[in-house]
């Protein structure tokens, strides 16, 4: 992994565009009318300039979840209480949870990675990589310290690259964690440089009065910490989570070993301005998959200049709507090795 410094952009191996334009030749030389197939045709183009090759690597999915817990969450920002979080790696460990149930239909490996839980009870199968027991509160002060968002960012990228080696062609992030969408808004916002009004959303489906207390303490803890606009460590250690650190180093990890990452929602999308601060390439290497209900989703989606795939209104998080995008991989796939081609509709009207 580079060194990260502020104001040095990250450098990006170079995309594959020879390998995009010929995947569009093959896709406008299937048995079909050109662009017939939409979206499904430019995923195989992006894929291919990720990829670098137009045999896609498409089989082996992981998803990689990041867990952890956010001190803020002792201002009632959420309707869901703390302990959750460890609650619900457990059951998304045993199969139980959304994107469990999801993944098992899309074939695709979970891996839960305990980045910062603010538990010491543990479960078979949970990676842990702790930096603390949770963040601090930001409405109060720095989320942690410079050295601790590094380590995220750190632990995130080994993370991924242990996935890749192990044979994973796909990556896709998701999370755990009780008030990150509070964190998420506040980073979003700093990212953006724009009001917390314009990407604070409703979370966990919380009430009119609480939601406004949201907003407020999105503005708090920006007021308080003002996070260096140009520096995403600085942003990150001063509003952020954990589990957002450990998203940012398996999108840089994932554009560096040439391997799709695909995104969930607004918390991906928030991990991602980060990464763009870093990397400002990064985006071309990252697959979005749905528009969140959360708020703050399209005005991040602007930023990141992405065009996610489907928009199901989904706000359940854990990397739902990164996984309900897999199955599109499988038929493209099917596409590609079983549908004739215009070359082959030639010969069989010749005979």
């Amino acid at each position: 992994m580079q060194t990260i410094q502020v104001n040095k952009p990250y450098q990006l191996p170079p995309l594959a565009d020879q390998a995009a334009q010929a995947m569009q030749e093959i896709m406008n030389g299937l048995a079909k009318p050109v662009a017939s197939l939409g979206r499904l045709e430019e995923l195989a183009v992006r894929l291919a300039r990720i990829e670098a090759t137009t045999k896609l690597r498409l089989q082996h999915k992981t998803l990689l979840v990041f867990a952890a817990d956010h001190g803020v969450t002792v201002e009632h920002v959420s309707a869901t209480p703390k302990k959750v979080t460890i609650v619900q790696a457990g059951n998304m460990l045993a199969g139980h949870t959304a994107v469990a149930a999801l993944a098992q239909a899309a074939h695709c490996h979970v891996q839960v990675i305990d980045i910062g839980i603010d538990s010491a009870h543990t479960f078979p199968g949970l990676i842990d990589a702790k930096i603390a027991y949770g963040t601090h509160n930001i409405a109060l002060g720095p989320a942690m310290t410079r050295a601790q968002a590094l380590q995220a960012i750190k632990i995130g990228y080994a993370t991924a690259v242990a996935a890749i080696n192990a044979g994973s062609d796909i990556l896709a992030v998701g999370e755990l964690g009780v008030g990150n969408t509070t964190t998420a808004a506040a980073v979003a916002a700093a990212c953006l440089q724009c009001p917390a009004t314009e990407v604070v959303g409703r979370g966990s489906n919380i009430a009119d009065a609480k939601f406004k207390h949201k907003i407020a303490i999105v503005q708090q803890s920006l007021k308080i910490n003002q996070p260096d606009t140009d520096d995403a460590i600085d942003i990150l250690a001063k509003v952020g989570g954990f589990e957002f650190g450990g998203k940012v180093g398996a999108m840089l990890a994932a554009a560096e070993h040439q391997t799709p990452l695909i995104l969930d929602g607004f918390i991906s999308y928030a991990a991602a301005l980060l990464a763009q601060k870093i990397a400002p390439t990064i985006t071309d290497y990252l697959v979005p998959s749905h528009v969140s209900h959360e708020q703050g989703s399209k005005r991040a989606l602007q930023q990141l200049r992405l065009q996610p795939y489907f928009d199901l209104n989904l706000c359940v998080g854990e990397g739902t709507g990164a996984v309900m995008l897999m199955p599109w991989l499988d038929e493209l796939n099917a596409i590609l090795t079983q549908m004739n081609t215009l070359a082959d509709m030639d010969i069989i009207y010749k005979h």
